[in-house]
């Protein structure tokens, strides 16, 4: 089945072209392409065309539970917050009270407390979680669903935090956040199903044809990686890449044949585009530290917010560079030979490994690892938000794949003004410098952290907000690449898509004005732009 999509404009340069799709596949894509014969004709003359947005870091199951949980990106003060839980603990006669987008940087930075939930509910679970998604606060009944008690010792990657007295406050940093959102029901697999299919659709309707989830297995992940399959067959509008957790692989309770079952699911990108939707495993997911807003990304220097206990403190000199002893804060998820082992296992297994790493500090130990493995071009660094000059030059010389989310400097500004004063939050993001340095490089938007609709962050990237230093901008259309054959890249899959070039999926959005030179109005106009 042949067809030739006649007229549009080319999103990026506004040439007017022809493309030829055959089985969902681009042969062709020039200006007056010829019409061969037995072929169907598509006029979209005066609709401007790009490939469709591919999303290559954001979780998309949990995307899909978040949209049925109380939302508190409104929230001022604590009264909003603690107004809302109050009123959706009213309405939901039973269970766990789940909230999300909680920022405490919102509310002069002073945390909610486990006794202003418990006073809610001192019987059902009450859990707010992070904007970050690094951190929660919890009420007494969540701590206890977790067996966690007064006495309970802080976790490797973590902190339970504590008020001036040593008692419990319910703040939950990394870890400790992990270990209590864990005791909470699981989704069971058709919720799960029906979770991924939600997102996909909210994805699909902002033109992402593609989207990468970054934790599978935070739940099961058998029942996980078995609802991405069922979602595809079921009708998924979106391709789908997943990044596994590495203790879920190759942790001490992963079963003995983890890894052949994970190498298997690494194949499998669609020669027949027309027949479905495809899901694949595309690497292995490590955090190296954790966030700004809580305090938890690990940084050289200290954080300017409210103390944290727990944290990361200096290292010798040796742990980097061999250069001299620096102060540093926040919190490393690993020891240093710890990190170092597990990029090197997942590494030699034959896995890509995505590394989240949000402080310079962090991402100087992330550099270390990855250089040991001898390949370091073949593995990603997820954020990077903090770089020095000589941390830039250096991931040129490495040719680490590094993935933004420029969306995070328009939604999460406040709370990095308040943990890092304005001028070192002024050069968070330096994506002008990184693409002039010529490293691979991809936008995306970590989705459910902020609301990731794609023209949110390729406006963030080309025009920063203020306090966000315009000296990091790029280009318009720079940007768009970057969500697209950007993406493709991160993904390993530059001749499948993201161009419209010959050879990749037929997977292409329509605007009704030019989306590199005028205001977009986020709709896509054609959400079934596959042919």
């Amino acid at each position: 089945m042949k067809q030739l999509i006649k007229g549009f404009n080319w999103g990026l340069t506004g040439e007017v072209q022809d493309m030829l799709v055959e089985y969902g596949r681009v042969v062709a894509r020039g200006p007056e392409l010829g019409i061969p014969s037995e072929t169907t004709r598509i006029d979209l003359t005066g609709k401007w065309l790009l490939p469709s947005f591919v999303e290559s870091h954001c979780h998309i199951l949990p995307t899909g539970l978040d949209l049925l949980k109380l939302h508190l990106g409104f929230a001022e003060n604590h009264q909003d917050v603690l107004d809302s839980v109050r009123e959706r603990f009213n309405e939901q006669p039973e269970g766990w009270i789940h909230a999300v987008h909680y920022d405490q940087n919102r509310y002069a930075g002073i945390h909610i407390t486990r006794d202003q939930l418990d006073a809610i509910s001192r019987s059902r679970p009450i859990v707010l979680r992070h904007v970050n998604g690094h951190a929660s606060i919890a009420n007494s009944a969540a701590l206890e669903a977790a067996g966690i008690g007064e006495d309970v010792q802080d976790p490797v990657g973590g902190t339970y935090v504590r008020d001036e007295a040593g008692r419990l406050n319910g703040v939950l940093l990394e870890a400790a956040h992990e270990f209590v959102a864990a005791a909470a029901p699981k989704p069971s697999r058709s919720e799960m199903v029906e979770a991924i299919l939600r997102a996909g659709k909210l994805m699909h309707s902002q033109g992402i044809g593609c989207a990468t989830d970054m934790m599978t297995g935070f739940f099961n992940l058998e029942d996980e990686l078995a609802s991405y399959q069922l979602a595809a067959e079921a009708g998924s509008p979106i391709h789908m890449r997943l990044f596994v957790q590495w203790n879920e692989v190759f942790g001490p309770r992963a079963a003995p044949e983890m890894v052949e079952r994970i190498r298997s699911l690494t194949h499998g990108s669609p020669s027949r585009p027309d027949r479905g939707k495809d899901v694949r495993v595309a690497g292995i997911k490590i955090f190296a530290d954790g966030a700004i807003g809580s305090g938890t990304a690990a940084i050289y220097g200290k954080f300017l917010g409210e103390r944290k206990a727990g944290v990361t403190r200096s290292r010798r000199g040796e742990d980097l560079a061999r250069g001299p002893e620096r102060e540093t804060d926040g919190q490393l998820m690993y020891s240093i030979d710890r990190l170092n082992k597990m990029v090197e296992t997942a590494h030699n297994a034959g896995f890509v490994v995505a590394v989240h790493s949000i402080g310079d500090y962090s991402t100087d130990l992330v550099m270390n690892a990855f250089e040991r493995t001898g390949e370091p071009s073949r593995h990603r660094i997820e954020h990077a938000m903090l770089l020095s000059d000589a941390q830039i030059e250096r991931m040129a010389r490495l040719q680490l794949h590094c993935t933004f989310q420029p969306e995070f400097l328009k939604r999460l500004g406040p709370a990095y003004r308040r943990q890092l004063g304005e001028d070192r939050t002024a050069f968070l993001i330096r994506s002008r410098s990184v693409l002039d340095a010529g490293i691979p490089m991809s936008f995306s938007s970590d989705r459910p952290i902020v609301a990731g609709n794609p023209w949110d962050g390729i406006e963030a990237a080309s025009n920063r907000p203020k306090g966000f230093s315009p000296t990091e901008n790029c280009t318009r259309e720079e940007a768009i690449l970057a969500y697209t054959a950007g993406g493709a890249l991160a993904n390993g899959e530059p001749d499948l898509m993201g161009t419209l070039n010959p050879g990749s999926l037929a997977d292409f959005q329509l605007y009704a004005k030019s989306p590199v030179h005028d205001a977009i109005e986020l709709a896509v106009l054609n959400q079934d732009h596959e042919v």
